[in-house]
């Protein structure tokens, strides 16, 4: 039996298009887009309460929306005063979040916790990410167009309607060293390579993604021959095999 590939979004009937196998919505009035929308962003933002459910009751237009519910919104929604003090409480305590939650929030394309871990290690706030920032924080020049294009054009009718700051908390250790480090293959002391951005970063050193002879460290537990050890070798650049003992060598208490 051949199966009939859709050519219209289930929820709002817009047109699909086929991307490497995959069919998207780009309506972005789609309520079923938004809904996933709304559901990445309070996830990362770690506000408790934002199910799948929840998410459809609220009927979002808007990321912005949310920060401008009141109590009796959320009672009348969810039905349940209780609930609605609670969750009321999660979304005004994310209010205080910085920018590298909340960029990796928005669900910019490539733009996840890594690279916004990344880019918030080289800026104070959002108004000095550029080009050349996104260079010097080793973001792809893909990564980069979508961060650019994306503050150029859907954050400049979104900023005026969030409550954050959209200050980092880079680490002043990190101007005054400036190493930079490469990481690559699986690690051993850190569950995910974000994590191990971050230990690095609060220790005060600067994440590449590619290794070249500015890199002065290059992070690889696994052991394994690979194009960016074999490079590193050729170059004399130091291998850490051990990153925990390497941060806390190089973090001054």
């Amino acid at each position: 039996m051949q199966i009939e590939i859709p050519e219209e979004c289930p929820a709002c009937g817009y047109t699909l298009e086929l991307v490497n196998d995959q069919l998207y919505c780009r309506n972005t009035a789609c309520a079923a887009r938004l809904d996933k929308q709304v559901e990445h962003f309070t996830k990362t933002l770690n506000i408790k309460g934002m199910g799948e459910k929840t998410v459809e009751k609220l009927q979002l237009s808007d990321i912005t929306e949310l920060y401008h519910l009141t109590v009796q919104d959320l009672t009348a929604a969810l039905g349940s005063a209780k609930l609605a003090d609670k969750l009321f409480s999660e979304i005004n305590n994310s209010r205080n979040a910085s920018l590298q939650p909340v960029l990796a929030a928005f669900g910019i394309p490539l733009i996840g916790n890594t690279a916004s871990t990344k880019i918030c290690s080289v800026v104070n706030n959002i108004d000095e990410i550029n080009l050349e920032t996104c260079k010097q924080a080793g973001l792809g020049e893909k990564a980069t167009y979508n961060l650019i294009t994306w503050l150029h054009n859907t954050f400049v009718d979104m900023r005026d309607f969030l409550p954050f700051s959209f200050m980092s908390q880079k680490n002043s250790v990190t101007q005054s060293t400036g190493k930079s480090v490469c990481v690559t293959g699986k690690l051993k002391s850190y569950k995910t390579k974000a994590e191990a951005y971050a230990a690095l970063e609060a220790a005060g050193f600067r994440i590449v993604e590619s290794v070249t002879k500015t890199t002065d460290y290059l992070v690889d537990e696994d052991s394994k021959q690979s194009a960016k050890r074999t490079k590193a070798e050729s170059l004399g650049i130091t291998i850490i095999s051990d990153l925990t003992s390497f941060i806390k060598e190089n973090t001054n208490d």
